[in-house]
């Protein structure tokens, strides 16, 4: 929008540039030569003069700002903080892809927060113990954020199954997935889930959409995802 503004603005200062310099060579050349130019001159930089003036008052911010670093820093964070605590609630789990492989990274793990399970969905008839197989499918609930930035103080919302502000098993409308169709992350933190679980899971951006813009075009590249995820039901 700004940018399409200086784009006018120049092309008027342009066109009226040209009709100045039209105007002075039909005076009667009553003054020096070297005052002529100078006017030309000076008329000549005015635009660009101008437009520095605009740009300097231009506020415009960069949304995603240095955003490889905050979200290496912020999931190194997460993954510490994990590694550190004692309890149960938070723990980190290695990608399904890796399990086996000898040379470990942070980024080779997925860090969660195991909240408390939802009761509703294990008071429900039918419903049995075990983890769904990555050939299974599933129904979730789900919202995924971005780190925070400048506009949104808790992180874009990129991808979400429920608007309320906190999940409502009465209102909630699962999505269905086959566990081997989402990224690593998500796959990951599924195998590892019980129908009712209720968890928060913070994936690197090499188990996200990596280093590439997603297709959404709503999640810029190095972008570590935090998703809140709860497993409503899972079946072959």
């Amino acid at each position: 929008m700004f940018a399409s503004f200086l784009l006018v603005l120049q092309t008027f200062l342009s066109f009226s540039f040209v009709l100045f310099h039209f105007y002075l060579n039909l005076q009667p050349k009553t003054y020096s030569t070297e005052e002529f130019s100078m006017k030309k001159i000076l008329f000549l930089i005015l635009p660009s003069l101008l437009l520095l003036s605009c740009k300097e008052e231009d506020n415009t911010v960069e949304e995603f700002a240095n955003w490889q670093s905050v979200n290496e820093t912020a999931f190194k964070a997460a993954y510490s903080k994990a590694v550190a605590n004692t309890t149960d609630n938070i723990d980190t789990i290695r990608c399904y892809s890796l399990v086996g492989k000898i040379k470990t990274s942070p980024e080779d793990f997925i860090v969660v927060e195991k909240l408390n399970p939802i009761q509703d969905i294990l008071n429900r008839p039918g419903v049995k113990p075990g983890s769904p197989l990555f050939t299974d499918s599933v129904a979730v609930s789900y919202r995924g954020r971005l780190q925070p930035s400048v506009s949104f103080s808790k992180g874009y919302v990129f991808d979400q199954s429920f608007t309320s502000d906190t999940y409502n098993p009465q209102i909630a409308k699962p999505v269905k997935f086959r566990v081997s169709s989402l990224v690593p992350g998500f796959t990951t933190a599924l195998q590892n889930m019980n129908v009712g679980d209720h968890w928060l899971v913070h994936m690197p951006q090499q188990l996200g959409y990596g280093t590439t813009q997603s297709s959404s075009s709503s999640i810029p590249p190095y972008s570590m995802l935090t998703f809140e995820i709860i497993l409503e039901k899972s079946w072959r």
